[in-house]
């Protein structure tokens, strides 16, 4: 049985208020848009919301702080489009979809549900929501699944996902928190935590590089670091923000000029964001049995 959805008191109770898009991001829909539901948690540690399409952190701000992720200004909000900025969730797989269309798998713009939410003692507010299979995602990836993700909101952003093969056949599974983080400007960005690992540099024929020192951005830029540390830190002019994750890949993104040519990010709009992205990627994809689940966590923290 499906665990049952939260009714919209239950959510007040946890203090968290439902709310449409077109309320929090006004200019991010053509006049007759609807909006995406979403919700809005607000506690004494901070402020995040979440749509319920894709399950996508949207804004996380703990208090006293500053904005810590990035929506793009040309990004619409609307049903089955992927929201370009925020916390996307690659999944189930990474990159170009098995029809040649559908980038970073079809989690991001699924409506999912919630199936609980609470207080925690610590003044956070946890919230827990999932995705299981239809048609639509069968045609795609012809496997029973059932996706879980764990949010916890507090003077932390903490996220952990759950993947299980209900099927009963081997599922190919890669996954990633497609991370925008907001930054002054990207030029003047530094990342710390991957100095001597091996990146898949796409932007030079998938070329295996060693990494020295911190990251910095000068170009467009993908790259896939692999067997990485727990921990990185960017450094961005308005503070440092920590990544802690234990899945093995860091990618690394910004369309620099190419900005352009991209519709929903639109030119000179590089300059405000950053990806660094956690997850299992590329060498690090894995499968997954019949029976078989999976887990991923990200921490963010000012």
């Amino acid at each position: 049985m499906p665990d049952q959805a939260c009714t919209a008191q239950q959510l007040l109770s946890a203090g968290i208020r439902t709310t449409s898009s077109r309320q929090l991001y006004p200019t991010l829909h053509q006049p007759a848009d609807a909006g995406l539901p979403m919700l809005e948690i607000e506690n004494a540690l901070g402020k995040t919301v979440v749509a319920l399409q894709g399950a996508h952190v949207m804004s996380f701000q703990p208090a006293g702080q500053p904005e810590m992720l990035w929506i793009s200004p040309k990004t619409l909000l609307l049903d089955g489009t992927p929201i370009r900025g925020g916390i996307p969730l690659c999944l189930p797989w990474f990159g170009p979809g098995p029809d040649g269309k559908t980038m970073h798998g079809f989690a991001r713009i699924k409506e999912w549900t919630v199936v609980a939410a609470e207080r925690l003692a610590n003044g956070a507010t946890r919230v827990v929501m999932q995705l299981e299979g239809d048609a639509s995602t069968s045609a795609l990836w012809p496997h029973a699944f059932l996706f879980r993700l764990e949010i916890e909101a507090g003077t932390a952003l903490k996220m952990v996902m759950h993947v299980e093969n209900r099927g009963t056949d081997t599922a190919p599974l890669a996954f990633a928190f497609h991370t925008y983080f907001s930054v002054p400007d990207v030029s003047l960005a530094r990342v710390s935590g991957l100095d001597s690992t091996t990146y898949i540099d796409k932007m030079d024929s998938f070329a295996r590089k060693q990494q020295h020192g911190e990251v910095t951005i000068d170009n467009i830029t993908y790259r896939i670091y692999l067997n990485v540390p727990d921990r990185q830190t960017i450094a961005a002019g308005t503070g440092t923000v920590a990544i802690e994750s234990t899945a093995k890949c860091a990618v690394v993104w910004n369309a620099w000029s190419n900005d352009k040519n991209i519709p929903d990010l639109g030119e000179g709009n590089h300059v405000g964001y950053l990806c660094v992205e956690r997850g299992d990627v590329a060498d690090h994809a894995l499968t997954l049995p019949p029976g078989g689940t999976y887990r991923a966590w990200m921490t963010l923290s000012a």
